[in-house]
């Protein structure tokens, strides 16, 4: 009966040692995982915030820009301008109505 008894001791404690392992390695890798999302949440405010200045940087090309080149292709219109700046200009005005086209089929 004592073997018996000491038998069930061993086993009970191997079994107790081994979810006190288990345990250990679920709290590791709890850890580990808040770990990882806290990174991910830092990562994820980071590039939100870089968005938001792309966005305001675009909104801000959107708005000036053309208003910008007319003024300019306009006051160029008065006088003698090298092939250089009017060249620039023409690119200039390819730009915008590219990038109208782009936020045109986005607000789709």
């Amino acid at each position: 009966m004592e073997r018996l008894v000491e038998e069930w001791e061993d086993k009970a404690k191997k079994e107790f040692e081994l979810r006190l392992e288990e345990e250990v390695n679920y709290t590791a890798k709890i850890i580990q995982l808040e770990e990882s999302l806290e990174e991910r949440d830092q990562t994820l405010r980071y590039w939100k915030t870089r968005f938001s200045q792309l966005a305001s940087l675009a909104n801000g090309v959107i708005e000036d820009v053309p208003r910008m080149l007319k003024e300019a292709d306009v006051s160029l219109m008065f006088r003698p301008v090298p092939k250089e700046v009017e060249s620039f200009v023409e690119h200039c005005k390819g730009l915008v109505g590219l990038m109208k086209k782009m936020v045109a089929r986005n607000r789709i």
